[in-house]
């Protein structure tokens, strides 16, 4: 003011203006000089209003708005200066007059008169005004993305002007929210990070502005600066722990949300927030249980908000997953109160129905689901609920209210991506309710032929037409079930065109080929047993009895219902067997089990007990053959025989020796199996005894050979052999004439019981194979014997001998027999090593 004021008083001093104007002039220095600002202000005021076309009219129009811009007055001082026109004057004043401009948020204005002056050259003030101008119009334009664009393009140029001039540090802070216009996130935060460096006493302001930027573009970055805002103690200091626990939250650090000094280090008013991410954090570390309870912490006192329904959510998803019905009610009573329109709502009873089915309470999800479709028609996932319901029926075997419901999700939803499984619980049911109500298979005929159309991976489609060929089966439509199956490969696809052949084409053969392959491949359309069940009928009427033996142990082995009949039969099979392969323990096994089997309706039975103790003692089991034996009130001969055995084997000897004696005594002859047997052990076990005699044993094993019968073989036979050894002992000459007696009597057909003896070696082919096998044993045990009296030819003995031995152990004919075979070829090998 002082120079508007020296001015003035030269002018008037030395002006040729006219006397009153002059005075007046003159006047308002005096006031001004005197120190009487207000009267001289008001003195310029009248002199304006009083003299507008006044040389000095200007002068006092920048003095005026001096003074109004030192009262903050902009609007008048505004108007002031705005009735300047002189260049001269205009330039002096131009900067005050931005100011107004800029005080009176005429940004507009304000940027395009700077622009316009900066034409005439380079000036920082005005460039200053110019980017003020801009950067506010920026500030304004902020929800029209275009406009702010073009705004900030335009005021950059500027900003980095000031930015390297001694006004920087006046747009620092403009020029950083400049950048983060552009998204040069790193220069705006570098700005405030510069800005702290150089005032300690805004450095914890600067620091968390440039930490805020930073979380746009670097969290591990803006966690740093948060932290050492918190270590810093300041006013901000807990608001900046809580930013680095959000940001830690972002980066997926999850666990950093479970430190116990967590709630210590935040604002109070952050608290509720706290726990609202604390779950957040628990339920992304799958700890549901925890999360639970910071979810119900949070939402206990929280306003309403979008913060609070997206906690509700929270809640119930947590409570979802570790089946917590308790927490998940409370939080749909809670989101109903609130917000009883909200979308999520149906899908909260969705959730609830589902945890009851997990908990298997399948009632009471099925009453879910239907009031939830009731409740809601229009629900998003309305498919998916009728679904579950589909699933629900089926699981507690409701087959025709899950046909009804999977018929319905097919018309309403036929695209839906649960179609494709809503389709084979509508065929399943289908085909349990045939299975249930056979008047249904013909709709199920249909049904079939329905999905069938459907394209199906060739397995399943496969399944399922044997399901439409069973059922014209169990229609009694053989041919169309043959059609579909004929050219399948699969295991039941065969098993069922073999059943066809067998029931409607009467072909056993063919059934029994076919069945047995696809039993083989794993055929499970019917259980495993009772094809094999079918398989052992069908052998049995083609006569082809090992075959249907077989299938009968594998069907008992399934435990399939068999006649007690059909059991001993199978058993009676094996026994016969045992006769020739007594060392066969798995053969023995399966007898004892199916005898085992028949014991409850056979127990009083004597022939059935000792077909068991006879098994009994092929597996050893001496202690329970014995118990069976003892408990026959009168045993048979038979009986009598199997029970003193099983004292021999127990080592009861003296015992043993008396049944049999006793058992030969009672009989008449010794040409029964029975009683051959009981002679042939008794003088075995008493040639074993001490102080044997020998020549009373002698006797017992003639007296055996001599009433040989070819039923009983091979006992004769053994007899004979054992008589050879006691009477010729280490006489070689006397063993070889002994053994070619033997097998000359056991050869001769010229008396009445050789004659009967030869003639029944046709009614037993299995003993005519043992009884020439020990022909070959005695011719063997001869060229031996000879082999060892002459040495001359004793290569070609020995060699012979070896190879009837050879023969013998080679075709396994009998235990006994193949027995002595192998002790006699050890001691032709000892006499060649001798040799």
């Amino acid at each position: 003011m002082r120079f508007w004021g020296i001015l003035l008083l030269s002018q008037v001093l030395y002006s040729g203006e006219g006397e009153e104007e002059a005075l007046f002039l003159r006047r308002i220095a005096e006031f001004w000089q005197e120190g009487e600002h207000q009267i001289a202000k008001s003195q310029m005021e009248e002199f304006i209003a009083a003299y507008p076309e006044s040389s000095y009219s200007e002068a006092l129009c920048a003095a005026l708005g001096d003074l109004f811009l030192r009262e903050k007055n902009f609007s008048s001082a505004l108007n002031y200066y705005t009735r300047i026109q002189t260049p001269e004057f205009s330039d002096q004043i131009f900067l005050n007059r931005m100011q107004c401009l800029c005080e009176m948020e005429w940004y507009a204005t304000l940027a395009d008169e700077c622009e316009a002056y900066l034409e005439k050259g380079p000036n920082l003030h005005v460039t200053y005004f110019l980017a003020i101008g801009l950067y506010h119009q920026c500030l304004n334009a902020s929800k029209e993305a275009e406009q702010l664009l073009k705004l900030a393009e335009r005021a950059r140029p500027y900003f980095e002007i000031l930015s390297q001039s001694e006004l920087s540090g006046e747009i620092a802070q403009g020029y950083a929210h400049l950048c983060c216009i552009f998204k040069d996130f790193p220069k705006a935060s570098q700005i405030y990070l510069e800005l702290a460096n150089k005032d300690p006493t805004t450095q914890e302001e600067m620091l968390f502005q440039g930490a805020l930027i930073q979380a746009e573009y670097d969290k591990e970055l803006a966690m740093r600066t948060f932290d050492q805002i918190a270590k810093l103690g300041q006013k901000r200091a807990k608001e900046a722990a809580y930013n680095r626990w959000v940001l830690s939250f972002d980066l997926g650090h999850y666990e950093d949300w479970t430190q116990e000094n967590l709630f210590s280090e935040i604002p109070l008013e952050r608290v509720g927030m706290a726990h609202l991410f604390l779950g957040r954090s628990l339920f992304n570390l799958q700890k549901y249980d925890a999360a639970i309870r910071e979810f119900k912490t949070y939402v206990q006192d929280a306003p309403v908000s979008e913060t609070l329904h997206m906690a509700l959510l929270s809640l119930l998803d947590a409570s979802y997953q570790c089946n917590d019905l308790a927490s998940l009610d409370q939080a749909i009573a809670k989101l109903a109160s609130l917000y009883p329109q909200d979308p999520d709502l149906p899908k909260a009873y969705f959730s609830r129905a589902q945890i009851l089915k997990k908990n298997q309470n399948l009632p009471e999800a099925k009453k879910e689901f239907e009031q939830l479709l009731v409740q809601f028609p229009q629900f998003q996932q309305q498919a998916q609920a009728i679904f579950e319901l589909i699933q629900l029926d089926y699981k507690v075997n409701a087959w025709d209210a899950c046909y009804k419901r999977a018929c319905t999700f097919l018309t309403q939803f036929p695209d839906h991506e649960l179609s494709p499984f809503a389709w084979r619980y509508f065929i399943s049911s289908s085909a349990e309710m045939a299975l249930e109500k056979p008047e249904l298979r013909k709709q199920l005929l249909v049904d079939l032929e329905t999905f069938l159309k459907l394209p199906l991976a060739d397995s399943e489609k496969a399944e399922w037409t044997v399901l439409l060929a069973k059922t014209h089966y169990e229609l009694q439509d053989y041919e169309p079930a043959i059609l579909f199956v004929q050219n399948l490969k699969e295991p039941n696809a065969r098993l069922l065109l073999a059943l066809c052949y067998r029931d409607g084409h009467r072909d056993l053969a063919r059934f029994c080929e076919i069945a047995e392959a696809a039993l083989s491949e794993g055929a499970n359309l019917i259980a495993p047993g009772q094809i094999h069940a079918a398989l052992f009928n069908a052998y049995l009427e083609l006569s082809q009895i090992e075959q249907g033996a077989e299938h009968l142990y594998a069907a008992f082995q399934a435990n399939v219902e068999i006649k007690t009949e059909n059991l001993l039969w199978l058993a009676d099979v094996y026994l016969s067997r045992l006769q020739e392969e007594e060392d066969n323990f798995a053969l023995a096994h399966r007898t004892a089990l199916l005898l085992d089997k028949c014991k409850a309706a056979l127990h009083d039975s004597e022939p059935f007990l000792c077909k068991l103790a006879k098994v009994y003692s092929l597996l050893g089991r001496t202690d329970e053959e014995i118990a069976l034996l003892q408990a026959l009130p009168s045993p048979s001969p038979e009986a009598q025989l199997l029970l003193a055995e099983s004292y021999a084997r127990k080592g009861v000897v003296e015992k043993a020796v008396q049944m049999f004696d006793a058992i030969v005594s009672s009989s008449a002859t010794l040409r029964t199996p029975v009683s051959a047997s009981a002679s042939l052990q008794g003088a075995r076990l008493k040639l074993a005894g001490g102080n044997p005699d020998l020549a009373q044993i002698a006797i017992q094993l003639k007296s055996l050979v001599v009433q040989k019968n070819f039923e009983g073989e091979p006992f004769y036979l053994e007899a004979a052999l054992d008589y050879v050894d006691i009477q010729s002992k280490a006489d070689l000459a006397k063993r070889v004439a002994l053994l070619q007696k033997t097998k000359a009597d056991f050869e001769r057909r010229d008396d009445l019981l050789s004659k009967d003896y030869h003639e029944a070696r046709a009614k037993w082919p299995r003993k005519e194979k043992t009884y020439l096998g020990y022909l070959q044993l005695i011719e063997a045990e001869i060229c031996a014997a000879q082999a060892t009296l002459d040495t001359q030819n004793q290569k070609d003995l020995k060699a012979k001998s070896k190879e009837l031995l050879l023969q013998i152990v080679n075709e396994q004919t009998a235990t006994a027999l193949v027995g002595r075979a192998r002790m006699l070829l050890a001691s032709v090998d000892e006499l060649k090593a001798k040799t």
